[in-house]
């Protein structure tokens, strides 16, 4: 309800995972009801369990569907469409209805999972219950909390804080876009993992614009994060299989980062007996001359 932006600006409602949720479909009925709601694109990967590919489009204003409508003959893909259609065949109506219902049922399951896992990493989830009941989130503080120390050459701190400052971000950025390949690589699809401090610029034509924490909704968002989702068609014995992936690859992380962090410590005790061995034959030395 903004009627000094009426005719300027268009609401487009990204709705992802919405259909899922009845408190966000009741919430987007609202406001189409009472405010002004140009379309509403939702997934159909994502809601009805088909190849990724495809989008339904819905609007309150017919005028609006037929315009989006004549982009597309002759341009867009039919597998999506006929996917869906044979999904829908195959499901019917009850059968979605029941995977809706499945789903729902697993969300304090999931939650209570998500909590313990973050306790026990010294992590927390991030609040978004009960508004949002498909999307979750943690924080991933503790896999970049250490090793951030940047030094030069002789083990001091650089007095240009700034670099400092520059290098210690993109080193934790680093950390954690790491986990996220672990994610990736153990066959953990599905999720999404957001370090902070992102710029990113894209260039649309002759434009460039610039994005400052992308890949987050925010600009400066304090917190890393991985995200994951309690989707339709997501069985019981799949969740505990993620939580136990999640945790083996949170493991295994540590692991490797002590490890790294062990190597570099070897290393700088090497460097420092080295040096102590050289100013020990440099003084040796001293005292030879002094002698003659």
């Amino acid at each position: 309800q903004l009627p000094e932006f009426e005719g300027k600006v268009h609401h487009v409602i990204n709705n992802a995972y919405g259909l899922q949720c009845a408190k966000t479909v009741k919430l987007i009925n609202r406001a189409c009801a009472v405010g002004k709601v140009c379309a509403i694109v939702c997934s159909t990967d994502k809601n009805f369990m088909v190849p990724v590919g495809g989008a339904i489009i819905t609007s309150p204003s017919e005028t609006i569907i037929q315009n989006i409508g004549k982009l597309y003959p002759g341009r867009a893909n039919a597998s999506p469409i006929l996917d869906l259609f044979i999904t829908l065949l195959s499901m019917g109506l009850n059968g979605y209805q029941e995977l809706l219902t499945d789903r729902m049922r697993l969300v304090n399951r999931f939650q209570t999972k998500l909590t313990t896992l973050a306790t026990k990493y010294n992590e927390r989830v991030l609040v978004t219950y009960p508004w949002n009941s498909i999307s979750f989130g943690m924080t991933l503080h503790t896999l970049s909390d250490s090793d951030l120390s940047i030094t030069n050459g002789d083990g001091d701190t650089p007095t240009n804080d700034t670099i400092a400052s520059s290098a210690t971000k993109t080193k934790a950025q680093d950390e954690i876009s790491y986990f996220g390949s672990m994610l990736f690589t153990r066959c953990v699809s599905g999720t999404r993992v957001v370090p902070t401090n992102i710029h990113k610029t894209i260039a649309a034509g002759d434009v460039q614009y610039e994005f400052e924490g992308f890949g987050s909704s925010t600009d400066e968002y304090p917190h890393p994060y991985v995200t994951m989702a309690c989707a339709i068609g997501l069985p019981e014995s799949e969740l505990d299989d993620f939580f136990g992936r999640m945790e083996k690859c949170l493991k295994d992380f540590f692991v490797k980062k002590k490890k790294r962090l062990n190597k570099k410590e070897m290393e700088r005790q090497k460097k420092e007996i080295k040096e102590t061995l050289e100013k020990v034959t440099t003084i040796g030395k001293d005292v030879e001359s002094l002698q003659i």
